[in-house]
């Protein structure tokens, strides 16, 4: 028995796979500039709180910290806890935030202590900073996380 290839058909094949490969890569363009119109993927920027005591003296209490964040740039903005168990120094939480997100970090009042809590963004802006009005007063600092210099 013999066998033939005919390389017309192959041609005709081959042609067939390559636009049906540019079908696909078509519709995966489109779909990523559909899915980065509707802010499918947002620009994130680091975002770090800071919380110190700035004066007075906490004792044994320890600072009850609040802030928002994110785990990635794709995830749901929660609510986190924490507590610096060593009140007299300063305390840095890191997270992340989309463009125009809402950020915040809150720190309890602590009897005969001013607390102060900043919001720095790449490390390098400070978007606000603040202190507690008076001593044993809790402080918050709440600021829209802006997009990069010549961005947007």
């Amino acid at each position: 028995m013999t066998e033939t290839m005919n390389h017309a058909d192959t041609g005709l094949k081959a042609a067939g796979k390559a636009r049906s490969a540019g079908s696909l890569g078509a519709v995966g363009l489109a779909l990523g500039l559909v899915l980065s119109g509707c802010g499918f993927f947002e620009e994130s920027r680091a975002v770090t709180y800071e919380v110190e005591t700035v004066s007075g003296d906490p004792g044994a209490e320890n600072l009850l910290v609040e802030y928002l964040g994110r785990e990635s740039g794709m995830s749901s903005q929660e609510t986190v806890g924490s507590t610096v168990t060593d009140g007299s120094g300063s305390a840095q939480f890191e997270t992340l935030g989309r463009v125009d997100d809402e950020v915040s970090v809150s720190v309890s009042g602590v009897p005969g202590a001013v607390l102060r809590c900043a919001v720095i963004i790449d490390d390098s802006e400070t978007l606000v900073e603040a202190e507690s009005s008076a001593s044993g007063e809790s402080v918050e600092c709440s600021a829209t996380v802006p997009a990069q210099e010549g961005q947007g």
